[in-house]
């Protein structure tokens, strides 16, 4: 017998209300005890949307994104900064945790099946590819994220009908301007949409009508037309009005830190790494005295859960030993008191990174 859960096929609304709706419906769906649901959108107007964990003056452009008009927020789940426009079906999930798959590959794999399927009737080879994407003749062809608040998981990704790599290599932050067109076109040969693949690109009402037939299918699930509650109203205004808050955009930034390499006096070092992992970019600040951590910021555009225990995590590695089985240990516990998983991203490889910045800093 297939579960029955709620269709909100909203079509266009707000740009702002494209990301608070997934936001309040998973931290009222517990108390409300609403259904799992399914929510279909694309915003009224173009948008930059930075990732939970990422910091806004390393990730993107304000001088740009001002001079085009754009407004930008921060999302309630992980990734990176993306341009966000109505060329872009989004698909919204939210779900009670303890019905579907905790681990968070096969959770990804399970609700992105309907989405490659979806592909594959238009023609498209798309296929999973792990941790979160769906991709075709090796181009991205949907984005994907994760979180979880309270007992709800949620899920968010697109149909991307046209790829706006010019408007995307804008919004970016480079270190030098000659390094934009480069981006764009790198964009251009990693990214696919339903325009890059085919002649004629199919409706928004025909993709969503053939990804609402394989969402049922695939997940055995019946989707009823339903509505908002007034709670939930209520709820995702209050998110809306979060939103806007300097508390909300900013709350990844630390007052009084530095991003860049520095001796101050001898045995105390700020530094700060970037590795791109299969989970996500790492973007480590740390802040050492002597041999050991005195000071650490965690931020990029990887995927965590529980999403708001990055300030536990890096409170507790101060005054780890600079050592990386001392570091390995001490992450792995972190992680496994505050029950955290962060897909495509190893402890050991964090461990790594924070000794061989700290290794590079004496050479």
């Amino acid at each position: 017998m297939s579960k029955e859960w709620r269709l909100l096929n909203l079509g266009e609304v707000p740009w702002k209300r494209t990301q608070s709706i997934y936001h309040a419906l998973a931290l009222t769906q517990e108390e409300l005890k609403t259904p799992n649901t399914l929510i279909i959108i694309w915003p009224d107007k173009p948008f930059v949307c930075i990732g939970l964990h990422q910091i806004i003056d390393t990730s993107i452009d304000l001088e740009n994104i001002t001079s085009m008009n754009l407004p930008y927020i921060r999302r309630a789940c992980g990734g990176g900064s993306v341009y966000l426009n109505n060329e872009q079906i989004f698909y919204q999930i939210i779900c009670e945790e303890k019905e579907y798959p905790k681990e968070m590959l096969e959770f990804y794999k399970l609700f992105l099946t309907p989405v490659v399927e979806t592909y594959k009737h238009f023609g498209i080879p798309a296929q999973f590819v792990p941790v979160n994407d769906v991709v075709a003749d090796n181009r991205k062809i949907s984005g994907n994220g994760s979180v979880t608040f309270n007992s709800s998981r949620v899920l968010v990704g697109n149909f991307i009908l046209d790829f706006p790599a010019k408007n995307m290599s804008k919004i970016l932050k480079v270190p030098e301007e000659k390094f934009r067109d480069k981006i764009a076109s790198t964009l251009e040969e990693r990214m696919g949409s339903f325009k890059y693949f085919l002649k004629n690109i199919p409706s928004k009402g025909e993709i969503i009508k053939e990804y609402i037939v394989n969402f049922e299918k695939k997940l055995n699930i019946e989707l009823m037309e339903g509505e908002l509650l007034q709670e939930e109203i209520d709820k995702i205004k209050e998110i809306d009005n979060l939103y806007d808050t300097d508390d909300w955009l900013y709350y990844v930034e630390r007052t009084g830190r530095e991003t860049y390499q520095q001796k101050i006096k001898s045995g105390t070092y700020f530094t700060s790494v970037i590795k791109k992992l299969p989970g996500g970019l790492i973007n480590l600040f740390l802040h050492f005295d002597g041999d050991k951590i005195k000071d650490v910021i965690i931020s990029g555009d990887f995927s965590l859960n529980p999403p708001f225990v990055l300030h536990e995590i890096e409170e507790g590695l101060k005054g780890t030993l600079i050592e990386y089985d001392a570091i390995r240990i001490k992450l792995g516990l972190l992680l496994d008191e505050n029950n955290v998983e962060m897909p495509g991203i190893q402890r050991e490889e964090l461990a790594k990174l924070i000794v061989e910045a700290f290794e590079n800093l004496k050479k």
